[in-house]
C-alpha cells in the first residue's frame, strides 16, 4: 500500500481499516522518546528473520536450519516466542499507532482498541503494518523476500543470493553524519525563513524531512536560474517549473 504524498505530510494519523490509525512522530515526541530509542524502534520494524534471531540471541539456530525450516520462520512469530520481544514490539506499535494496542494471546496478535475493538494485528498483516510506519516516517522499510513463494529451489536459491549480498553492503555500509538526525534539524532550522529552534520540533518527522529536500533543491535552482539570468541558458534546458516538481519519495 503505497501512501499518497498528501497522507505522508499530514499531521493526522493515516486511517487503516481494521489496523488503526499510523501516525507519524513529531520532533518533539521523538525528543521524549529518545533519539536513540526511536532509531532502534526502526530498526525492530526493519527486522529480517536473521536479525531478529541475532536479537533473541538465536542467531546460531538460523544457520542450522533446513531452506525449508527458513521458509516457514516469521518475523512476527519470533516475536511472539518470548515475553520481552513481545513488550518490545507492543511498545514499538503503541509509538505508532494512535489507538491502544495489546498482545492478546488468544488472538496470537496485538488488539487495537480505543473503548471498543478498532483492528487486530497478526502475522498476515504485520509486514504491511511495518511498511506504512516506514513510510509515514520517511524511511526505508524492510526488504525480505517472502521465501514461501519460491517456486522452486533455482528460485530461493537466487533469493537466498539476493539476501546475503544485501545483508552485505549493509554490513559495509558507512552512515553519514551529514544525514543525521540532529544536523538535519539544526540545518533547516538555521536556513528556512519561517522555521527556527523554538517551533521546528513540532514538525513530524516525515515533514522535517521533506522541508530539507526542498529547501536544498530550491537553493540549487536559485543558483541555476541566476547563472541563466546572467549567462542565458546554452542548451535552453533550464527548467523554470523545477522548483515546484514533485520529488521522488521513498
Amino acid at each position: 500500500m503505497k501512501l499518497s504524498y498528501f497522507e505522508l505530510l499530514s499531521s493526522e494519523p493515516v486511517r487503516i481499516p481494521e489496523i488503526g490509525g499510523i501516525v507519524c512522530p513529531t520532533l518533539r515526541q521523538i525528543a521524549a522518546l529518545g533519539h536513540f530509542t526511536y532509531q532502534y524502534y526502526l530498526a525492530v520494524l526493519s527486522m529480517d528473520t536473521k536479525g531478529c534471531l541475532d536479537m533473541l540471541g538465536k542467531g546460531k539456530l538460523w544457520e542450522s536450519l533446513a531452506e525449508e525450516e527458513k521458509c516457514r520462520i516469521n518475523v512476527f512469530d519470533l516475536f511472539l516466542m518470548e515475553e520481552n520481544a513481545i513488550a518490545l514490539l507492543q511498545n514499538v506499535l503503541n509509538f505508532f499507532i494512535r489507538e491502544r494496542v495489546e498482545y492478546s494471546a488468544q488472538h496470537k496478535g496485538f488488539l487495537v482498541t480505543d473503548d471498543a475493538p478498532v483492528g487486530l494485528i497478526t502475522g498476515a498483516v504485520y509486514p504491511q503494518v511495518c511498511e506504512l510506519i516506514c513510510q509515514r516516517c520517511g524511511v526505508s522499510g524492510r526488504k525480505e523476500e517472502d521465501l514461501s513463494k519460491a517456486k522452486d529451489k533455482k528460485a530461493l536459491e537466487i533469493i537466498r543470493k539476493l539476501q546475503k549480498g544485501r545483508a552485505e553492503r549493509a554490513k559495509h555500509a558507512t552512515p553519514d553524519a551529514n544525514m543525521e538526525l540532529g544536523n538535519i534539524i539544526s540545518a533547516v532550522a538555521n536556513r528556512s525563513y519561517a522555521l527556527n529552534m523554538q517551533n521546528i520540533w513540532d514538525l513530524t518527522v516525515f515533514q522535517l524531512w521533506d522541508s530539507f529536500y526542498r529547501l536544498y533543491h530550491n537553493t540549487v535552482f536559485d543558483i541555476q536560474s541566476m547563472s541563466v539570468a546572467a549567462w542565458g541558458s546554452k542548451d535552453h534546458n533550464f527548467d523554470a517549473a523545477a522548483w515546484y516538481k514533485m520529488r521522488e519519495q521513498v
